[in-house]
């Protein structure tokens, strides 16, 4: 129904916003950025500079980042001491689902500290696989929302993927082989995405998680799913 107001708009105004409009239904869908999230500490544990990037050491206390190499080997030396100074402040999440194997926290949950985080996994067999891939595990305690593809083989390289090599891109978490496919996969997000999710529909299902109980002082441990690996050092 014509209204009469539209007789006052001029005819160049609507011109104007139709060739808008247009111009916008033109323009193609905006593109998924490929990020990888970290929350590294201020400063340097050893000699309290500027950190630099590029330069960290993984423990079983998470990412530890710091300003020159000759500072790897002083910060293995001590890693809670490094810890504790990296992170003076460690906050407590009251997480509900467990960021390793996505089951809901209950009996018989387990608390560690990875970071500036302490929080819950649910069972003793998860802390290892948590402390492996710190990076990963702590993205996905920030974002809970975010979804895990599971992919075993990188979808850059085709080769299996490793831990804390990962992309997040339009809410999926996609695990990578090395440093250089998360370089790689940022030049097209939504291709890596796409094949990181054919790759991870053609493999076989995943085992259904088991929950592990700690073991008595006196009993033997069970195996571990995932072993710790040796603590590494940032390029």
């Amino acid at each position: 129904m014509f209204h009469p107001l539209l007789a006052r708009v001029p005819s160049s105004f609507v011109r104007c916003s139709l060739l808008l409009s247009l111009s916008l239904a033109a323009l193609p869908a905006q593109q998924p950025t490929a990020e990888v999230p970290a929350a590294p500490n201020a400063s340097c544990p050893i000699m309290g500079k500027k950190i630099s990037l590029p330069l960290f050491v993984d423990t079983e206390l998470g990412r530890i980042w710091v300003c020159c190499k000759p500072c790897f080997k002083k910060v293995l030396k001590d890693v809670p001491k490094a810890h504790q100074t990296a992170y003076p402040v460690v906050e407590a999440v009251a997480n509900t689902v467990c960021p390793v194997s996505g089951e809901a926290i209950g009996e018989p949950k387990v608390e560690i500290t990875l970071q500036q985080k302490r929080f819950f996994v649910c069972c003793h067999g998860c802390v290892a696989p948590a402390r492996a891939d710190a990076q990963a595990v702590l993205a996905k305690l920030a974002a809970p929302q975010l979804v895990d593809v599971g992919n075993d083989l990188c979808p850059i390289s085709g080769t299996k993927v490793a831990p804390n090599q990962f992309v997040v891109i339009a809410g999926h978490l996609v695990r990578l082989a090395d440093g250089k496919a998360v370089e790689t996969s940022k030049q097209d997000p939504a291709g890596t995405l796409t094949k990181a999710k054919q790759l991870a529909k053609a493999q076989p299902p995943k085992p259904k998680h088991v929950h592990q109980m700690a073991p008595k002082p006196d009993e033997p441990k069970p195996p571990e799913p995932a072993a710790k690996p040796p603590a590494t050092e940032g390029k």
